[in-house]
């Protein structure tokens, strides 16, 4: 009987030797005071071929010199500035060596298991190339997001409700595993994320631009993530709508396809047009006009990146449509 707990216990441990790699990718900011969580909690996942990379961009609060002398296992990218999320993230996943990337927020903790359950779920098919875990706020526990979904508004909104799983497109970008192999597949250039939208919608852009490519989504709803929700961001809510709204033109002028574009590009003028009217009692409706101008501005520059994406797609247009749902919001028919 030892010698056979003796043999189990020597192929359990081959068997986590044998574990694909994963690169976990933690973004900072001026969030000294989350790392200690955050990072703690990474390291106590006990994941067998780790590497945990932090970009820090551009930190005045002693982020750098924390890391540095609490986690020296921690691969630190010091940026001189705020890159931003998208550009930053895309120095991490330059240099991951993992078959997996995970990008975190350093706002999070993960709980015991996190990374072997969204590994477990990555490999039961060679075709996921996302996977989303159930990321939870901390002070509550209810569901923050289980990923994004759009609709036939052109808009988009986080997922709150686990029975809709199948209607997301893509994980948000805060906690989400990507498969590397999806990652060099779909980038553009030097981009992952695509670094002109900075921050907000960059994972529906990767997340779609991977679906047009034939990626799969799945959701790991035993994997879970406390978030503090926008810790980073607080404060900057005239920059989090300014960006949210220019960006959101964007990703659908990448990434929908020329007919589809063209049926429901009526109902993405007025979903766009209301979306600036209904910020004007909120005084904000300038800022919000400002923004679809801006995204307009540079339409010669993201319809260069649009013909790019849409000769490569591989799946048919009817495929991609059935990724829009046919409720505005939400809130209005769309659960």
């Amino acid at each position: 009987q030892e010698r056979f707990m003796r043999r189990l216990e020597g192929g359990y441990l081959m068997a986590r030797k044998n574990k694909p790699g994963v690169s976990v990718i933690v973004l900072n900011w001026n969030g000294k005071q989350f790392l200690k969580d955050c990072l703690t909690s990474i390291f106590e996942q006990d994941y067998p071929n780790l590497e945990v990379i932090l970009v820090d961009n551009g930190s005045e609060d002693g982020s750098q010199e924390y890391v540095k002398s609490h986690f020296p296992r921690v691969k630190l990218i010091e940026n001189p500035t705020n890159y931003g999320f998208a550009r930053a993230n895309n120095q991490g996943m330059g240099i991951a060596k993992g078959r997996y990337v995970v990008c975190l927020n350093n706002d999070i903790r993960l709980e015991k298991g996190f990374l072997d359950l969204l590994v477990d779920t990555a490999e039961k098919d060679p075709r996921i190339g996302m996977v989303a875990p159930k990321m939870v706020f901390f002070d509550t526990s209810e569901i923050d997001t289980i990923g994004v979904r759009l609709f036939s508004s052109g808009l988009s909104w986080d997922t709150k409700d686990e029975s809709l799983a199948k209607e997301v497109i893509a994980p948000c970008g805060g906690a989400a595993l990507y498969r590397k192999e999806m990652l060099e597949d779909i980038k553009e250039g030097e981009d992952y994320f695509d670094s002109d939208f900075i921050i907000y919608c960059e994972d529906l852009d990767l997340g779609l631009r991977a679906r047009l490519r034939g990626w799969k989504y799945a959701y790991c709803k035993s994997a879970v993530v406390h978030h503090l929700h926008s810790a980073t961001m607080r404060g900057k809510k005239d920059m989090t709508i300014r960006l949210t709204h220019r960006n959101n033109v964007w990703v659908l002028i990448k990434n929908v396809p020329g007919l589809t574009l063209a049926k429901k590009a009526p109902i993405f003028v007025l979903a766009h047009t209301a979306a600036i009217f209904s910020y004007i009692t909120k005084g904000k409706g300038l800022l919000v006009a400002r923004a679809k101008l801006e995204a307009l501005g540079r339409l010669g520059c993201f319809m260069r990146k649009r013909r790019k994406i849409q000769d490569r797609k591989s799946i048919q247009r009817k495929e991609f449509e059935g990724f829009i749902l046919r409720g505005l919001s939400p809130d209005k028919g769309g659960r």
